[in-house]
């Protein structure tokens, strides 16, 4: 027969790519960092375990500002500093609600893994650039440390948490534009804090 071949015809099926979840999607489900003990404390009587009130940090208060302020978590090809709860509480007591370039700040853009945080170029989506630094065995940016992992009962940060747009780093405080290193080592605040 003519065009016919003696070999059989092979047909290829194309592999789905996996399906996760968008940044604000996987920042809304998941577990954030651990906390131990908290306001409790461990001299409890009659004395409890860590894991009687081991408790999980959320996400609902940094999502909150950014929804407000229509900053977007989910653009392609971006890393996320996430703050839980309890840090975007502490900041608010102090400083009041995050603004705009503030939840912009949290965001970098391009796909940074823990392991090149101190190589790559840490440009935000606010038009800043945050400050990495190695100390105590850790990897802060700006104020805060990253992707943390600590044993119990201290608190761990969980990073390089892949997303269908970008990738999640845990942080265990809010950072903010302006942020610069005092000569003490401490941070202080900049001018441009909350612009």
């Amino acid at each position: 027969m003519v065009g016919t071949s003696s070999r059989p015809m092979v047909v290829s099926q194309r592999m789905a790519s996996p399906m996760m979840a968008t940044t604000s999607a996987t920042l809304k489900t998941i577990q954030g960092p651990d906390l131990y003990w908290e306001d409790k404390g461990p001299l409890q009587n009659p004395p409890m375990e860590e894991s009687d009130f081991k408790e999980y940090d959320k996400y609902d208060l940094f999502l909150a500002a950014c929804a407000k302020n229509g900053v977007n978590l989910d653009a392609a090809g971006t890393t996320v500093l996430a703050p839980g709860n309890k840090a975007v509480a502490e900041y608010m007591a102090v400083n009041g609600p995050l603004s705009k370039a503030v939840c912009e700040y949290h965001i970098i853009k391009g796909l940074v893994n823990t392991d090149a945080l101190g190589s790559a170029k840490l440009t935000t989506v606010q038009g800043g650039t945050i400050t990495y630094r190695r100390m105590f065995r850790k990897d802060f940016v700006d104020n805060a440390f990253c992707a943390a992992k600590s044993s119990p009962p201290r608190t761990s940060y969980l990073g390089n948490i892949k997303t269908d747009n970008g990738m999640i780093h845990m942080i265990n405080e809010v950072i903010y534009p302006g942020w610069t290193l005092s000569s003490g080592g401490v941070g202080a605040v900049g001018a441009t804090r909350d612009a």
